[in-house]
C-alpha cells in the first residue's frame, strides 16, 4: 500500500491505536505507520511493517481479538452476532486485549461507531482505560462514514487528529482522480442490456444480507442499479431468497463481510441450491469476491472493490480498471450449475460452457474490430485493435498480441501464456532466458508442490555429474484465469512466482479459461511457442525436454506420453519410480519446507508439515505417503533454504 511522503513535521510523541482496519489502512496511506503502535488481530501488519521507517523498531501490539471461532458456519456466526446484540452479558466479538492496550501507551486511539459487530467501541475504549488506569485525557476518536463520499471525506478527518491535514486533502484527491478514471472507463462501455445491469451484493448468505452504507454507491458508481430486493435502508438489511428471486438480479455479488476471497468462494459454493433457480446463477453472472478487504472496510481498498464491481459486470471490456486498485484484484466467477468441475483439472482442464475462442477468430476473420462475450454480452476488442495500436498497452487483455510485454504485476493480470520472471544472471547452473542461447533448454511442469520442486533438484544433480555443465530451464505453471489459483494444489500463482524468484528459474504462466473450447493441449502450446521464442530457439520441437515430477500412476504418464507426444518434444520423468525413502532424504537434504496446502482426506489437514509423522500417519490410513493418489497436495517453501541447499549446488 503506498503511502504519502511527509510535507511537514508532526509530534514525534504521537502513539496510534487503530482499533479499526479501514482506519489502519488509512494511516498507513497517509505514512503514519511509524506511529502506529497497536492495531487489531484484522489489521494488515505486514503492511505496517513494509512502510515503516528501517531505524523504527518498536513493537506493534495487537490490542484485540476474535470472540468467535474461525470454523463457524455463516448461520452459527449470525446467531452469535444477533445474540451479541440482544443480550448485554454476552462476550464482545472482538473484545479489546487489556495488558496488550495498555502496554502500547496510545496517545490516540481510533475506532469508530457505526456496527458494534465490526470492532470496540468507544464507551468500551473508555471503560479499558479506566479498568488499565491509565492516563484519561487519551484522545478518542470515532469516524461513522455512512456512503462512498463520507468514507472519502475520512482520509481528511484522520489526517486531522493526527496532525497531518494536508496528507488527508491530498489523499483525497489522488483517491478521487483514479475513482473518476473508472467512472469514465465503465461510462464508455457498449452495454448489450439497453438497460443498467442490475447487481446484488451479498454481505451474508444464510440467512442473506443485502449491502448497506457505501455498497450502494460502489454499484452506481460504476454505471448499474442496484437490485433492491428488501426495503430502502442506510444499512445492510437481512432480506430473503423469495425476494431475491423475485427481483432476479443480472449479477449476484458475494462478499460476506469479513471472509476473503477462499471463504466466499466456499460459501457460495455451498449455497449453489439456493442460487441456482436465478438468472444470475444459469448465465454464471454469480462472482465471489474479498468481502473483508475490498467491500466491509470503508477505506482505501474500496478503490479495489469498485474495480471488482466494474470487472464482475463488464469483463474484459474494462481491463484498464485493473490498474487503478490497491492492490491486485480479487474475485472468481463461481460455476454454480456444475459445482463438481468449478476449479479446472490439469488434465481435464474444464467444464466447457461457451467458447469465445471461435468467436475471436471468427471476429477477426471478418476484420471485425471486437465482438460480444458469450457469458457477458459485453464487446472484448480483437487482436486486431491490439495490432493497429501497434504495442502492448500493459491492461492485461485478452487477446494480446505482444505476449503482455507492457503488462506491470502479471502474475495476477495476464490472461495468456506470459513470462512472470525471466532470471537473472550468474546463476549457473541453470541459466537465465537472456544466456539461454547455445544451451539445451527443458521446460519442467511447476506445480510449486514438493514432487515438482525435487524434479528441479534431480535435473540439479545430472549437471553436477556431467562437470560444469549448464541448461535454460523454465517453470511452467497452469492456473486458473479467475481465481489465479493453481489446480489442486490451491495455491495462487503469486507464492509460485516466489519460489521461482528465490531459485532464480525463469517461469512462465499458463492461464487457463473455462469460456473456451481450447484443449488443454491447445492452452500448453503457445506457451511453448513462447519459451522457443525467448531461449533464442527456431520452434518448440528445439526444446530439449519436457520435464514432470510424477512418481508412479501409470495412467497419468500414458495420458501424458500419448497427448503431449504432438509437440514432438521428448518427455522426461527424473523421478519415475524413484524410492520414497530416498526422495524423502532429498527433500530433507534441501532443507526447504513442505506445507499440506490442500486435502481430499479428513486424516490430513492443510498447515501440516510433511514430515515422518505424516507420512507415517498417513500410511495406517491407507493412503499414498506421498500423496501421489490426490490424499493432499503440498506447498515446497523454498524461502526457508538458501538458493544454493534448495537447488543441491
Amino acid at each position: 500500500m503506498a503511502s504519502l511522503a511527509a510535507s511537514k513535521a508532526m509530534p514525534s510523541g504521537m502513539r496510534i491505536c487503530s482499533l479499526l482496519p479501514s482506519v489502519t489502512d488509512i494511516c498507513i496511506a497517509l505514512g503514519l505507520s511509524d506511529h502506529i503502535v497497536a492495531i487489531t488481530h484484522e489489521c494488515d501488519l505486514e503492511a505496517i511493517q513494509n512502510n515503516r521507517s528501517s531505524s523504527n523498531t518498536n513493537h506493534i501490539f495487537i490490542a484485540t481479538k476474535s470472540g468467535l471461532h474461525e470454523n463457524l458456519s455463516q448461520k452459527q456466526i449470525d446467531d452469535a452476532v444477533k445474540t451479541s446484540q440482544t443480550d448485554i452479558s454476552s462476550l464482545s466479538l472482538y473484545p479489546i486485549v487489556e495488558y496488550a492496550f495498555h502496554a502500547s501507551k496510545p496517545t490516540i486511539v481510533l475506532t469508530q461507531t457505526l456496527c458494534q459487530v465490526c470492532a470496540p467501541s468507544p464507551k468500551e475504549v473508555i471503560s479499558v482505560i479506566s479498568a488499565c488506569s491509565m492516563d484519561p485525557s487519551i484522545e478518542i476518536h470515532a469516524f461513522s462514514p455512512n456512503t462512498l463520499m463520507e468514507v472519502v471525506d475520512t482520509f481528511i478527518e484522520v489526517a486531522r487528529v493526527c496532525r497531518v491535514p494536508e496528507r488527508g486533502h491530498a489523499m483525497k484527491k489522488h483517491f478521487m482522480d483514479r475513482l473518476n478514471a473508472i467512472k469514465d472507463t465503465c461510462a464508455n462501455v457498449h452495454n448489450p442490456l439497453g438497460r443498467k445491469p442490475t447487481v446484488l451484493l451479498l454481505e451474508w448468505i444464510d440467512p442473506p444480507y443485502d449491502g448497506g452504507h457505501w455498497i450502494p454507491d460502489m454499484i452506481e458508481w460504476v454505471g448499474c442499479e442496484v437490485a433492491l430486493v428488501g426495503q430502502v435502508s442506510i444499512k445492510s438489511t437481512e432480506i430473503t431468497w423469495k425476494g431475491i428471486y423475485e427481483n432476479d438480479p443480472d449479477v449476484i455479488l458475494v462478499a460476506c463481510c469479513g471472509f476473503d476471497l477462499k471463504r466466499n468462494v466456499k460459501d457460495a459454493l455451498s449455497a449453489a441450491e439456493k442460487f441456482k433457480p436465478l438468472r444470475a446463477g444459469k448465465e454464471n453472472m454469480i462472482f465471489a469476491c474479498n468481502g473483508d478487504l475490498n467491500f466491509a472496510r470503508p477505506g482505501p481498498a474500496l478503490m479495489d472493490g469498485i474495480a471488482v464491481v466494474a470487472k464482475c459486470v463488464y469483463g474484459d471490456s474494462v481491463g484498464e480498471v485493473e490498474g487503478f486498485g490497491e492492490r491486485p484484484l480479487q474475485w472468481e466467477r463461481v460455476y454454480i450449475q456444475d459445482q463438481d468441475n468449478n476449479l479446472c483439472d490439469e488434465i481435464d482442464i474444464e467444464d466447457i460452457h461457451i467458447d469465445y475462442s471461435v468467436l475471436h477468430q471468427k471476429a477477426c476473420e471478418a476484420g471485425e474490430m471486437s465482438y460480444a462475450d458469450p457469458e457477458t454480452q459485453y464487446h472484448v476488442f480483437t487482436e486486431l485493435v491490439h495490432k493497429k495500436r501497434g504495442r502492448c498497452c500493459g491492461s492485461g487483455c485478452r487477446h494480446c498480441p505482444y505476449d503482455h510485454q507492457n503488462v506491470k504485476d502479471k502474475a495476477n493480470r495476464i490472461k495468456q501464456p506470459a513470462f512472470l520472471f525471466e532470471g537473472n544472471k550468474n546463476s549457473h547452473p541453470l541459466v537465465c532466458l537472456e544466456d539461454a542461447r547455445g544451451k539445451d533448454v527443458k521446460v519442467l511442469f511447476f506445480s510449486g508442490g514438493k514432487d515438482s520442486f525435487l524434479a528441479i533438484r534431480a535435473i540439479v544433480k545430472h549437471l553436477r555429474d556431467d562437470h560444469n555443465g549448464e541448461l535454460c530451464l523454465v517453470l511452467l505453471t497452469t492456473f486458473d484465469v479467475g481465481s489465479r489459483i493453481i489446480a489442486h494444489q490451491e495455491i495462487s500463482i503469486q507464492e509460485v512466482l516466489r519460489q521461482a524468484e528465490h531459485l532464480n528459474i525463469p517461469l512462465i504462466g499458463v492461464p487457463l479459461h473455462r469460456g473456451t473450447s481450447k484443449s488443454y493441449i491447445e492452452s500448453i502450446s503457445p506457451a511453448l511457442d513462447l519459451v522457443a521464442k525467448r531461449a533464442h530457439l527456431s520452434n518448440k520441437t528445439q526444446i530439449k525436454s519436457i520435464v514432470f515430477g510424477d512418481l508412479h500412476l501409470e495412467h497419468i504418464r500414458g495420458w501424458r506420453d500419448k497427448e503431449l507426444a504432438k509437440f514432438g518434444v521428448a518427455l522426461e520423468y527424473p523421478l519415475w519410480k524413484v524410492p520414497y525413502n530416498e526422495l524423502y532424504e532429498d527433500l530433507q537434504r534441501s532443507n526447504i519446507e513442505a506445507t499440506v496446502s490442500a486435502v481430499t482426506e479428513s486424516y490430513v489437514e492443510v498447515g501440516t508439515i510433511f514430515d515422518m509423522e505424516l507420512m507415517q500417519r498417513v500410511e495406517e490410513e491407507g493412503g499414498d505417503t506421498f500423496g501421489e493418489n490426490g490424499e493432499f497436495h503440498t506447498f515446497a517453501n523454498v524461502m526457508k533454504s538458501t538458493r544454493k541447499q534448495a537447488l543441491g549446488l
